[in-house]
């Protein structure tokens, strides 16, 4: 047995300790209460979508429960920070403390809930749940070893926005922003001497600075990770051209908006609508918060694709009931279009209404419509920007598939934020310390220190 599966083995059978406190006995759910006695259970992250905390998600909920009254469900929010979410997930799985049926998990996640044995295999007679026209990538972020464990709800892709008007007053021209390779070539080349900044993104340690960073070495042509999780060494050198593209000090540095070292997805947007960027790197959300006039087209180069994907925990006694709302929820074009009008989007093919396969041109763009009356039209009323939307997640590039993702991106976090904050560590540095990290991060194991640390 490798090393790497021996510490699998080890975290299956840790879980394993803590999973009978979970087991239902009698026919019933955890602690022997009978399952019937109790709604049905989606746990989830945060939605933010709606007004008053009342997202979107809840109204499908709704739905469900107006639709369904002898099989009522209560969605469960955890906190909004995403670590905070996956922790607070395993630990009440692992220890039975939490009745959930079905788990809204973060595409990333799946491996790792799977290889734990916390989510229940779609085989057998769960199968069918598969059986839709999602997006074949997102269809398959919720597969591990040669088996599906969840189906995707919501799935993203990163855009590129920007204001044509500022991007005038820089004489630059959108043909130029259309036809851009990558970022990197397109700040490279960007006029100096102007403000407001070219570009604002998230580069706070956390999830959207693990993302920009595979953007840009995936556009550099560095893959990172195979298809098995295993780490590709790239040519150091490389590597190291590839990160300079956030070195406050290189040409490109000096195109990026001061505010995004310290910035996530919502001080990145308040800042760009109010004038701190020409252009930014935003999800499908963004758009519905776009002032009229504002642009959004494909971003230069390679784009992340994320997601959410809903599994069934291993604990539930109430299978059957799981399955028919997971298929209400990703199966039925009405409530994936839900879910793109409140800004997210959707894996189900129907729910972007195309009658064919688009033609995916190059240099497409959409403005953001001005509004009709009280509000701009609905999102899937504006086929140029669905189909847009459609095309950048046809093209996206998934992230690692791996049981110690969360490992590898704070890994890869913590060194480039030393990058980004420490004029005496640069890309050369931090080029080294992440071939030498990394491999360590994809088998589980703890961090190290730094050089010089």
């Amino acid at each position: 047995m490798s090393r790497a599966a021996g510490r699998r083995l080890a975290a299956l059978l840790a879980a394993a300790v803590l999973l009978p406190a979970c087991v239902a006995d009698d026919g019933g759910g955890p602690a022997g209460r009978p399952d019937g006695d109790r709604p049905l259970v989606l746990v989830s992250g945060a939605d933010l979508t709606g007004p008053d905390g009342q997202g979107v998600r809840q109204e499908l909920i709704d739905q469900w429960n107006a639709e369904h009254p002898e099989t009522p469900v209560e969605l469960v929010e955890l906190p909004p920070a995403e670590d905070g979410q996956r922790s607070e997930l395993i630990a009440s799985l692992q220890s039975g403390s939490a009745d959930y049926d079905v788990i809204n998990l973060d595409t990333t996640w799946v491996p790792e809930f799977a290889e734990a044995g916390l989510i229940e295999p779609l085989d057998g007679g769960l199968a069918y749940l598969a059986r839709a026209d999602f997006l074949p990538q997102a269809l398959a972020a919720g597969e591990w070893e040669g088996k599906r464990y969840a189906v995707p709800f919501n799935t993203d892709v990163g855009l590129l926005y920007y204001d044509p008007e500022l991007l005038a007053e820089q004489n630059q021209a959108e043909s130029d922003v259309l036809g851009a390779d990558s970022l990197a070539a397109l700040l490279e080349n960007w006029p100096t001497g102007y403000q407001p900044p070219a570009y604002t993104t998230q580069l706070r340690p956390y999830e959207g600075l693990t993302v920009n960073v595979l953007e840009a070495l995936w556009s550099a042509g560095i893959g990172l990770v195979s298809g098995d999780g295993r780490y590709q060494e790239p040519d150091e050198e490389l590597l190291a051209r590839a990160l300079g593209f956030f070195e406050r000090a290189q040409p490109t540095g000096e195109q990026i908006s001061p505010v995004s070292y310290e910035a996530d997805e919502t001080a990145a947007l308040g800042a760009f609508t109010s004038g701190a960027s020409v252009m930014m790197r935003g999800w499908p959300y963004a758009y519905a918060s776009l002032p009229a006039g504002y642009a959004v087209t494909t971003l230069p180069g390679q784009a992340a694709l994320g997601g959410q994907s809903l599994a069934i925990s291993a604990t539930s006694a109430r299978e059957r009931d799981a399955a028919a709302l997971i298929e209400f929820l990703t199966h039925e074009t009405g409530s994936q279009r839900s879910l793109l009008d409140a800004g997210f989007a959707p894996a189900l093919r129907t729910a972007y209404g195309l009658p064919e396969e688009p033609s995916c041109e190059e240099g497409a763009a959409q403005r953001r419509p001005a509004p009709d009356g009280e509000r701009p039209p609905p999102v899937s009323a504006q086929p140029e920007y669905v189909e847009l939307l459609w095309c950048a997640l046809r093209d996206a590039h998934p992230r690692p598939r791996t049981p110690y993702y969360t490992q590898f991106s704070q890994t890869l976090q913590r060194i480039v934020a030393r990058m980004l904050a420490d004029d005496a560590y640069g890309a050369a540095e931090a080029a080294r310390d992440l071939n030498e990290a990394l491999p360590r991060a994809l088998e589980g194991r703890l961090p190290e220190p730094d050089h010089g640390e």
